[in-house]
């Protein structure tokens, strides 16, 4: 999930307006962050993910942020947001990806197998927020269409990018909403070795 999450950060900037709007994305991108600067000291993906999206660290990792926030803003209310932001993360991720809950938890429902609803479910989320953004006092330049739509662009990339390296499967843009018959550009099957 990508957009889904900016959708959150835009919903909180549209409630929240003394909050800066660089702040809350990097709040609700912050278990991605902090994934990925695990995977870098040598821990191996599952345990980076462990240590950045399952509770009680991503609790730990909301916490730090809400304090920063804190200390930065001089106000308790960032600290509740903030903190309630990274773990949005979280639970948007048990929607979109199969990463536990805690360890041995419950995990999540892997939506992200199924790009097209995946991306139905994040665009609409990211609407949502941007819409109430829109409505309050947001910046001229966010309240244009083109930010919605150039993050639309950037999931659908994230998600051709996602298809593309899967060796050895069926594909097609329609799929698996519908089959890969060959007969037109939405339906005509990928090549199905891997490209590397």
């Amino acid at each position: 999930m990508i957009i889904g999450h900016v959708g959150v950060a835009f919903a909180a900037k549209s409630r929240w307006p003394r909050i800066p709007l660089n702040a809350l994305l990097v709040a609700t991108f912050a278990p991605d962050i902090l994934r990925e600067l695990l995977g870098a000291l040598s821990l191996s993906p599952w345990e980076a993910t462990l240590y950045s999206h399952a509770l009680p660290w991503s609790a730990l990792l909301a916490a730090f942020a809400g304090a920063l926030a804190w200390v930065a803003l001089r106000d308790r209310t960032a600290f509740i947001v903030v903190f309630g932001i990274v773990l949005s993360h979280v639970l948007l991720d048990l929607i979109s990806g199969n990463k536990p809950l805690w360890y041995g938890g419950p995990r999540g429902i892997h939506l992200g197998m199924v790009e097209p609803v995946e991306l139905i479910i994040e665009t609409l989320i990211m609407l949502a927020g941007w819409y109430r953004l829109r409505r309050n006092a947001a910046p001229s330049w966010l309240k244009h269409w083109a930010v919605p739509a150039l993050l639309v662009v950037v999931q659908m990339a994230s998600v051709v990018g996602s298809i593309s390296q899967r060796p050895y499967a069926t594909r097609c843009l329609v799929s698996p909403m519908g089959t890969c018959s060959g007969s037109s550009l939405l339906t005509k099957s990928w090549e199905t070795k891997p490209f590397w």
